[in-house]
């Protein structure tokens, strides 16, 4: 999961691109099947194909949006549900303010409930989202957004790693470079059929020189401060992603006479 999301996060960021949003229809896209030759017969593989395509979309504001966290924390394992941070939480509560109830609310889906309605999920996305849809399920969410915080560390000699001989060198001289780059990852997708609205991905990169000694400690600096930059401009990302959102649901619903 971690190495697809490097690469797509990478992909997005030589694009320029920050988010997207989906609001397309399964059934227009799934017409192909019946009017084209070139998808008969279908397959086993097509008709499993054609099954995760049909899901429709149903976006409607104000809603109940439900926000989960992946990743580890105590007494959980990586890549799991876990409680959100509460720095982190200040930075999604910050969005709130900026748009005031013009979303609807923003929960925060109970791993502790969650837990109540599912078994542990394992290591698998499919798991942990399925995991957390049926959590959102019981605190009755209509939509959720499930974010997580990844990180790529390193700590390389420079010029001055002759001096790591010298006792006083360890603990004095800025002997290592250390970089950390930091991902944040976001998907907005239906409770009830999974369907995902939007993506959004964030970029922080940050570095620093240290000793040799002190180059850990360096890094778990550099990785707190790549976190919360990152996770912030994350949520900059998700209000446009949701601003698209309302906007296209709303034309969605003057098309329909509504």
């Amino acid at each position: 999961m971690k190495k697809i999301l490097m690469s797509l996060s990478a992909g997005l960021i030589l694009t320029g691109c920050s988010h997207t949003i989906q609001a397309t229809s399964g059934a227009d896209y799934l017409n192909r099947y019946s009017e084209s030759p070139a998808y008969a017969p279908v397959s086993e593989i097509s008709a499993e194909i054609f099954e995760i395509a049909n899901v429709e979309p149903d976006l409607r504001f104000p809603a109940r949006i439900g926000l989960a966290r992946i990743g580890s924390d105590a007494g959980f394992k990586p890549s799991q549900l876990m409680n959100i941070p509460a720095d982190e939480a200040a930075l999604w509560g910050d969005m709130l303010e900026r748009q005031g109830d013009r979303y609807g609310e923003i929960i925060p889906v109970s791993p502790f409930i969650a837990s109540m309605v599912s078994k542990s999920s394992g290591p698998d996305v499919q798991d942990v989202v399925s995991h957390i849809r049926k959590g959102a399920a019981r605190q009755h969410l209509d939509y959720v957004l499930v974010y997580e915080v990844t990180d790529t560390d390193s700590r390389k000699s420079n010029g001055l790693q002759f001096t790591d001989a010298t006792v006083l060198g360890l603990f004095l001289i800025p002997s290592r470079n250390v970089e950390v780059d930091t991902i944040a990852s976001a998907v907005l997708i239906d409770v009830r059929n999974g369907y995902p609205y939007a993506t959004a991905t964030s970029y922080s990169e940050n570095s620093g020189s240290a000793t040799r000694t002190g180059s850990s400690s360096k890094r778990q600096k550099l990785e707190e401060k790549g976190r919360m930059d990152a996770v912030s401009k994350l949520t900059f990302d998700v209000e446009s992603a949701l601003q698209e959102l309302k906007d296209k649901s709303y034309q969605d619903l003057v098309a329909e006479g509504f």
